[in-house]
């Protein structure tokens, strides 16, 4: 896979297909192979991906992560690959840093697509902030997973939220999450703006997909930006816990539809 260097760190990325540029970027504890695993990209569109510092290949200096900097670092990209227009989205944390980058550099961006946010200008839930501290501590441990299990946090999740308790464990088969485990404590306790008056400064084309029955990923949040923000395109998927394979065929369909629709306004 190709990299490249910002900021003195070396970043992974991938890129398929040739046609209008579109930039995915995945969630926290996640890497790439999301984005291919999960989107089967329409013919003419280039679809690019990158390892967020701190996951997947790309490496981390240690320092805070933030939303900025993660914008910072996707938007580096693009201008290493001197790709001067491009359509950007992201999932969870990948929707905040999308909607950074894109309140930044609102000349570059033709379209944003937030995926299940996790944030607006609060921080995740508090309830979820701990289930994600908790993991961070257990982590660097030889037994992190074990112990993890053991922890009244861990009973909170498999009572609240069945559906995370994979998501949570998994983290600790992952050489990233291993070794970078405050990024899950920086991360959740970040927002992607400061207030709801940053979003005025977008006016391109936002797409914005949600899903009920989702603690993470509350509809609420979904719902304040389709709320605050102009030029929307809204809709609500079919959650994974009633049918997974209808809930990524319409997020294929959305997001297809999206760009084809804009890519030629």
């Amino acid at each position: 896979m190709p990299k490249f260097k910002h900021e003195g760190i070396e970043l992974n990325y991938e890129i398929e297909g040739e046609g209008t540029p579109f930039l995915y970027l995945h969630g926290l504890g996640d890497n790439l192979s999301f984005v291919f695993e999960t989107f089967q990209k329409p013919q003419g569109v280039k679809l690019i991906a990158l390892d967020q510092r701190g996951h997947g290949r790309s490496e981390h200096d240690y320092k805070l992560m933030s939303f900025e900097k993660l914008a910072d670092d996707a938007m580096a990209l693009m201008n290493y690959l001197s790709i001067p227009t491009f359509f950007v989205g992201g999932l969870s944390m990948g929707a905040g840093v999308a909607l950074n980058l894109a309140i930044h550099n609102t000349n570059r961006v033709l379209g944003l697509i937030l995926i299940r946010a996790s944030s607006t200008d609060e921080p995740m839930k508090e309830d979820v902030r701990n289930w994600f501290d908790t993991v961070s501590r257990y982590l660097p441990e030889d037994n992190g997973k074990q112990l993890f299990k053991k922890d009244p946090i861990f009973l909170s999740i498999q009572e609240v939220y069945p559906r995370a308790v994979s998501t949570f464990t998994r983290y600790f088969d992952d050489e990233s999450s291993v070794k970078y485990p405050k990024k899950f404590v920086d991360m959740p306790n970040d927002t992607p703006i400061r207030s709801k008056e940053e979003l005025k400064n977008i006016s391109i084309p936002v797409l914005i997909l949600s899903n009920k029955y989702d603690f993470i990923h509350p509809l609420e949040y979904s719902l304040f930006y389709k709320d605050n923000m102009k030029n929307v395109t809204y809709f609500e998927l079919t959650s994974k816990t009633v049918n997974s394979s209808k809930h990524v065929s319409e997020l294929n369909t959305a997001i297809s539809n999206f760009i084809a629709e804009n890519k030629r306004a």
